[in-house]
């Protein structure tokens, strides 16, 4: 991957090779097959076997990833063993917020002002990414099963895939901090009536979140000062968090 962060143009068979190359690594690779989908879009877009083109910045990222992902991830790591499992329940309401439990934990905060007239489904898996964000140093050496009430989303977080670029970028983030944190991940469905203290913290409605679960904690959870402020991207070396921030909870009555 370092030869191929180098480059800037390569043919239609050097690009066959190293996509073939990364499709069976995403056979042992958790999620891998979220970092190849822009290498197989460049390689639809050659004239001819012998052309020579340059690789866009799409394509890049997904080299990129690979790199980063490779220096997350050691041998023993890589291999998928059975881990004790943990369950995230997560919400989005709209214009509202986004809102999320673990055990007697809860988090409730603001959709950030520049996300706020996205779909609701981007809204669904940035609420995982909050979860992650509040929770995933505690969940190093676990299996976590994040609980949707959304099916879009439960399928994109399985198949690692999504056409929409801007989910894709969020669980592009997903999967690396999964890899920086040591955790694996699924996601499950759940029906609205079964992810009802979510979506309380969702909407700010915090005296229905205690009449239905009086023994949660009485405060939410902040964001971990770790995972605090993130804006880069995570292809930064170890050491540097990245990618999306949050804005602040409105404080429960």
């Amino acid at each position: 991957m370092i030869n191929w962060e180098a480059r800037d143009r390569c043919d239609l068979k050097e690009l066959q090779e190293i996509i073939g190359y990364l499709q069976f690594c995403t056979q042992v690779v958790p999620h891998g097959r979220t970092f190849i989908r822009g290498l197989i879009n460049f390689s639809m877009k050659f004239p001819s076997e012998f052309a020579l083109r340059h690789i866009p910045a799409y394509a890049r990222v997904d080299i990129r990833w690979w790199s980063a992902y490779a220096q997350a991830w050691n041998s023993i790591q890589i291999l998928d063993q059975p881990k004790p499992t943990l369950h995230v329940y997560t919400d989005a309401s709209g214009l509202k917020g986004l809102g999320g439990t673990f055990g007697d934990e809860w988090f409730s905060t603001r959709c950030p002002c520049r996300f706020r007239n996205r779909d609701i489904q981007f809204k669904e898996i940035y609420a995982v990414f909050q979860s992650i964000i509040h929770w995933g140093l505690a969940w190093k050496g676990h299996h976590v099963v994040f609980h949707v009430d959304n099916t879009a989303i439960v399928a994109c977080i399985g198949s690692g895939t999504s056409r929409n670029h801007q989910i894709t970028n969020v669980l592009r983030s997903i999967v690396m901090l999964a890899a920086r944190l040591g955790f694996l991940y699924s996601c499950s469905w759940v029906s609205s009536s079964n992810n009802q203290i979510a979506d309380a913290a969702s909407r700010f409605e915090y005296t229905r979140l205690f009449a239905m679960a009086p023994s949660m904690q009485k405060k939410p959870c902040a964001t971990h000062p770790r995972l605090r402020g993130i804006k880069h991207t995570l292809t930064c070396p170890p050491g540097s968090p990245s990618f999306y921030g949050t804005a602040s909870p409105p404080r429960p009555a």
